[in-house]
């Protein structure tokens, strides 16, 4: 492959002025370990509240945000499977520097083949959004057993091409906050592969129509009744209610949400995942027999492959809200801070 440029695009972050901006003069990446992919990237996608992240993670003064990434291998890591000119698709973790460059490095253990059909700038949105409503519901709340492995949740048999599986959450109910988010959006796709009896998510009802589009069953406008009306809804006595609640609360909205899905999870083995910051018990104390769990997706390009054979069946599909180009960067950041994108804000860095 030819030789990286001297110099490269790329959106710069400052940390000590929590400003962003765009220059033409950064130094291209350096691989710091073996491990390491340079590629050369087509397009990232922005997460709502990265740039928030800097108090949790050692970056430099000057650092490159953005860590959903597409793009194509330019010097592969040595001794990995993968070769330059391959199509990938991975997260970055938000230690390291991130995508939003014309190159930049990618672990062998964070990446993927992007899904055949599947466009570079529709697959810089799946990364985050699918292992973390990936690890959400299967890992973490064990929504198809008492253990996680690659066998106990759905996954194609990549002999045969089979999906199997897809029957292990028969007779749970699934509750997605923030249903119509990236992260949300594949939740409801993953319970219903997963073959969740009921899978209800909130949203309002601008989006009652895609969220519904990737399967929910029932979608909820938190801004007319709260969940704890809606359990309560008809009356009925506690036994009535219980039966309306869910196996599995996932709160991908934070605020008010997550406090009321408390009254939406049900006692005696249900379980509460949050991937939100300030996920807390309500006060008095969590039900009984709940368990709850706060967590930080953990990027695994193994389970991205699992999930991309979902994409290439056309069983997932990402949401891409709109995309930018990285002159757009404070429209792009702007439309994310909103709250209300739809799918995610992607960031095309390829001039091509």
């Amino acid at each position: 492959m030819a030789n990286l440029p001297p110099h490269q695009k790329s959106l710069i972050y400052n940390t000590t002025t929590s400003t962003l901006s765009l220059t033409t003069t950064s130094p291209p990446p350096s691989p710091t370990s073996a491990a390491e992919h340079t590629i050369k990237v087509h397009s990232t996608a922005i997460t709502n509240g990265e740039l928030t992240w800097g108090a949790f993670v050692p970056w430099p003064t000057l650092h490159i945000p953005c860590y959903d990434v597409s793009g194509t291998i330019h010097t592969p890591a040595p001794n990995t499977p993968f070769t330059a000119g391959q199509k990938v698709y991975g997260r970055i973790d938000a230690a390291r520097e991130g995508a939003a460059r014309e190159y930049a490095t990618l672990l062998a253990s964070e990446t993927a083949l992007v899904p055949e059909g599947l466009g570079m700038e529709e697959a810089a949105s799946v990364p985050m959004s699918a292992l973390t409503a990936w690890q959400a519901l299967f890992e973490h709340g064990l929504l198809t057993g008492d253990e996680y492995t690659a066998t106990s949740v759905p996954h194609v048999n990549p002999a045969t091409g089979v999906v199997v599986g897809g029957g292990q959450a028969k007779g749970k109910r699934v509750l997605v906050l923030g249903a119509s988010g990236g992260v949300g959006l594949m939740a409801v796709q993953f319970a219903k592969l997963a073959g969740a009896s009921f899978v209800a998510g909130t949203a309002s009802s601008a989006n009652r129509s895609l969220v519904e589009s990737r399967g929910a069953d029932e979608v909820i406008d938190y801004k007319t009744v709260t969940m704890e009306e809606w359990v309560g809804g008809g009356g009925g006595d506690d036994e009535g209610k219980e039966k309306k609640k869910f196996d599995l609360v996932f709160d991908c909205a934070g605020g008010k949400s997550m406090l009321d899905g408390w009254n939406a999870v049900k006692r005696d083995g249900g379980v509460y995942v949050s991937v939100v910051p300030g996920f807390r018990e309500p006060e008095g104390g969590k039900p009984p027999g709940v368990t709850s769990k706060w967590f930080v997706m953990v990027s695994r390009g193994s389970e991205l492959e699992a999930i991309s054979r979902f994409v290439e069946k056309g069983l997932v599909k990402g949401c891409v809200d709109s995309v930018w180009k990285m002159e757009e960067y404070e429209e792009a950041f702007a439309k994310t801070a909103s709250g209300h994108a739809r799918g995610k804000v992607v960031i095309k860095v390829a001039e091509d």
